[in-house]
């Protein structure tokens, strides 16, 4: 059974990302307004308790100012002397119940006006206090008595309108607060409620995507672990193929060819022309079927490496390949520029065909009268310039080996047909081989994890490029 994602790891990675970014804007976003209405919420919390003070501090100012005239007027109609030193005493501590009115409204322009109004009028009251509390007011100048008296009751009458003036702009402010401390008191508790839920959201969408991957995730390893189980199969049917191959019909094979040297050997003179011909091709057909079960085992080889993967210098298996090469190289020529090469994690042995592979196929098919030059060469990549890579090795480097060649070329159409096994591009008298030595270079690139492409134009060269990656995903 195929099994279809609903949405690729890139998708779910970017929606993901998108909640997350998405939550964490709206979470500082709600907290900056949480911020900021907690802010007022202090500020008006603090102007309710500044106001509240004032009114307290109108109220003991009203009752001073009700003590005193109290008293004065006790002195006045009992003429009891003792009410002239109380009258005297609350006079006296009157200013500092004032001052501390003074320091209170002291952030609002109506308020201190009257403030002003008020400490004018108490002048006028602390004068005709004074005049009144005298214990022979009245016997001495009855006239001025009255006329004091009459002051001080009008100015009393301008103070406690003042006050009351000044208390119903403080109530009105209180109320006006409270209201304003209720609005964002509500507006707190419902930001905190938002900001749970945006948290709570979030976390509960990722945590249902992340659940339904882990169970997809759970069947694609079940069907991943029987791929692997066939695949397994396979190569085991492949390597006994290789045995059979490399055994069984070797042996066949060489009888014919032996059988055929010596029927040409003893009888060749005594055979016709045309059955001494036939004879020569059974011999070199021989000749090619054995050197194509030979590529075919070697092909088959790299599907089980049988080997441990080392980290190594690439420049060592170049080196060996160079030698392996060293009569083809002398005979026709070649010149070999080769870059410093990385030190990889690799299968020593593979890496050694692959350069074999790379530089006998550049060797070989070189242009007519014309030495073959060769450049190998390197850098360090990002796996998105790598055409049609996996989507897991886009965020990986990788490791970019150029094989370039002045030789014939080829089409750029059959890029793709050149790794393909069997496939030849060049009739056989022409060029020798079998059309292995390309497709065991993808099957190797392919053990460690790479790429391999290749470009060219007829007539102007080749240039094959591998790609391996920088972090070894072979341990």
């Amino acid at each position: 059974m195929r099994l279809l994602r609903s949405i690729t790891e890139q998708k779910l990675s970017w929606l993901v990302r998108f909640l997350l970014g998405t939550s964490l804007l709206l979470i500082i976003g709600l907290s900056y307004s949480y911020h900021t209405i907690n802010k007022q919420l202090l500020y008006f919390s603090e102007k309710v308790s500044h106001t509240q003070r004032v009114i307290t501090a109108l109220k003991e100012t009203s009752s001073g100012l009700y003590e005193i005239t109290f008293l004065t007027n006790s002195f006045l109609f009992l003429r009891d002397t003792t009410y002239i030193n109380k009258s005297l005493a609350a006079i006296a501590s009157f200013p500092e119940i004032t001052y501390k009115l003074d320091t209170l409204v002291s952030d609002n322009a109506v308020q201190k006006r009257r403030i002003r109004m008020l400490h004018r009028n108490l002048e006028v009251f602390y004068t005709q206090s004074a005049v009144l509390l005298k214990p022979d007011v009245i016997a001495l100048n009855p006239i001025s008595f009255y006329a004091s008296y009459t002051s001080l009751g009008n100015e009393t009458t301008s103070i406690r309108k003042l006050i009351s003036e000044m208390t119903d702009t403080e109530t009105m402010l209180l109320q006006s607060r409270i209201q304003s401390k209720e609005i964002y008191s509500k507006q707190i508790f419902r930001y905190n409620w938002l900001i749970l839920l945006v948290t709570v959201v979030f976390l509960s969408t990722a945590f249902v995507l992340l659940d339904r991957e882990l169970v997809r995730n759970k069947m694609y390893r079940v069907d991943l672990e029987n791929k692997i189980e066939n695949l397994n199969r396979s190569n085991a049917e492949l390597e006994q193929f290789a045995y059979v191959a490399s055994h069984d019909m070797k042996e066949p094979l060489r009888k014919i060819r032996s059988f055929a040297d010596r029927t040409l050997i003893k009888y060749g003179k005594d055979l016709p022309d045309d059955v001494n011909q036939m004879m020569i091709k059974i011999d070199n057909s021989s000749q090619r079927m054995q050197l194509l079960i030979t590529d075919l085992l070697s092909f088959s080889r790299t599907v089980n490496t049988g080997t441990t993967p080392k980290s190594i210098s690439l420049n060592i298996p170049f080196a060996e390949a160079r030698a392996n090469l060293s009569e083809i190289i002398s005979e026709s020529n070649a010149i070999i520029h080769c870059e410093p090469l990385p030190t990889v994690e690799v299968y020593p042995s593979q890496m050694v065909q692959l350069f074999q592979n790379l530089l006998a196929n550049s060797i070989k098919y070189h242009k007519e009268n014309q030495s073959p030059v060769i450049h190998i060469r390197y850098k360090l990549v990002s796996g998105e310039v790598i055409p049609n890579v996996q989507p897991a090795h886009r965020d990986i480097r990788f490791h970019k080996i150029e094989v370039i060649d002045n030789g014939i070329g080829f089409d750029k159409k059959f890029a793709e047909k050149i790794f393909v096994i069997f496939q030849r591009l060049h009739d056989r008298s022409k060029f020798e081989g079998t059309g292995i030595g390309l497709a065991i270079c993808k099957r190797v690139v392919s053990n460690h994890n790479g790429y391999i492409f290749a470009e060219s134009m007829e007539g102007k060269g080749a240039s094959l490029h591998v790609y391996l990656p920088l972090e070894s995903l072979l341990t």
